[in-house]
């Protein structure tokens, strides 16, 4: 896929393919941007997130389950962070995922000689690309990864995230966008306020 093919919005520093596709919707705080809106939306997303090999086949049905899918990791990721009880409905609908995912099961590969665990390989078609998004969800939401899950705190920005820093404090989904921004806000207004101090 070309620079010019990939859609400007799209982001990829939520740590994970599950907040990957949480991060399709954008600007969440204010109703949100959509990038998903037709089928060939979600056929180029998984080609430019690597989740298939190429652009593959996407309907109106599988775009409407993709979207649903992502809408309930969100749900469980707002969940974690406000430390509230996740709703059985998210739950159920990736365990319908989970459960399609039997056909793409987990297999060692010998790599040089040694065994390596694969959870599944690049997945042919949309349907098992977003299979392997629900594990992914899954073993996020449901294992001490889930301490880890984030919303930038930047003005205007309401993106998803992992936190893997040392000392897990990261706040900014980006530093080069909301980090930057936010420390060039904070120091805008320490000078203003030694400005006034100044008076």
């Amino acid at each position: 896929m070309t620079t010019e093919e990939r859609d400007p919005d799209y982001v990829w520093y939520g740590g994970r393919p599950s907040i990957h596709l949480v991060n399709t919707r954008r600007y969440r705080f204010e109703g949100g941007r959509e990038l998903l809106r037709e089928p060939a939306d979600l056929s180029r997303w998984l080609e430019a997130a690597e989740l298939t090999p190429g652009r593959v086949a996407v309907d109106e049905a599988l775009l409407a389950a993709a979207v649903e899918l992502r809408e309930a990791i969100n749900l469980g990721l707002i969940a974690v962070v406000e430390g509230e009880p996740l709703a059985a409905e998210p739950v159920r609908v990736v365990n319908s995922w989970l459960a399609r995912a039997a056909q793409y099961p987990p297999h060692l590969d010998l790599v040089d000689g040694q065994p390596v665990f694969r959870v599944s390989t690049v997945p042919s078609d949309a349907s098992g690309a977003l299979c392997r998004i629900a594990v992914d969800a899954a073993e996020m939401l449901g294992s001490d990864l889930r301490t880890r899950l984030r919303i930038c705190a930047g003005a205007n920005c309401s993106a998803r995230f992992i936190d893997n820093s040392a000392g897990r404090r990261r706040r900014w989904c980006s530093m080069a966008a909301c980090g930057n921004r936010a420390k060039a806000t904070q120091h805008r207004q320490a000078a203003a306020a030694r400005a006034r101090a100044g008076d």
